[in-house]
């Protein structure tokens, strides 16, 4: 999505830092409840009263969610939505698009991000897809429900620094890698000797 690149290009712009600040909150609020949610279906099922058995940390869960949803409201109070009116082709809607009172380079910016992130935030399941990446902690989309970097490179580079991988990698260093590069090095030598020997013999 076009509003991940200002958020690690642009980080000390005002307006980029508010829109993340945006995102962060409602990333945390959503797995919040989330983690509410299963802890709540685990009770369920084992047929114990949550209350008795998890009382002490679910009510930290719950007062964090207050905090978080009461900071996220401050931030989002900037952002107030307007009404508009907008249609295709054979297509008319009225949509809802957050107005600011930034002025500057960013502001269009960051009316969008905000109105996009909001959208996102209405599909269920749809801010569980926003994270940072393990690796490098940019923001990104994930395109599958466990995906953990944003892109290839990162995935490599963390694949790298494990002790299993570079045991693997060392492995094959030492026991295919090596004798095949000497195989190949002293090959040329090889023919080479052959073919004077041939043209000794002659």
């Amino acid at each position: 999505m076009e509003f991940f690149a200002p958020l690690s290009e642009h980080a000390t712009e005002p307006a980029v830092k508010r829109v993340e600040n945006v995102l962060t909150l409602l990333v945390s609020a959503n797995t919040l409840a989330r983690e509410q949610r299963e802890k709540v279906r685990f009770y369920e099922r084992s047929g114990k009263d949550w209350r008795r058995e998890d009382g002490k940390s679910f009510r930290e869960s719950l007062d964090t969610s207050t905090r978080t949803q009461r900071l996220l409201n401050d931030a989002l109070r900037r952002y107030p939505t307007l009404p508009l009116a907008q249609g295709l082709v054979g297509k008319f809607e009225i949509v809802e698009r957050p107005v600011t009172s930034s002025t500057g380079r960013w502001a269009p910016w960051e009316r969008w991000a905000v109105g996009t992130l909001l959208n996102i935030a209405k599909k269920p399941g749809g801010l569980s897809l926003l994270r940072r990446c393990s690796e490098c902690s940019h923001w990104f989309y994930a395109n599958r429900p466990h995906q953990q970097f944003c892109g290839e490179s990162c995935r490599r580079r963390h694949t790298a620094q494990d002790t299993a991988f570079k045991e693997k990698r060392a492995a094959y260093m030492r026991e295919q890698y090596r004798p095949l590069l000497k195989e190949l090095q002293e090959r040329p030598l090889t023919v080479l000797k052959k073919t004077r020997q041939s043209k000794g013999t002659e």
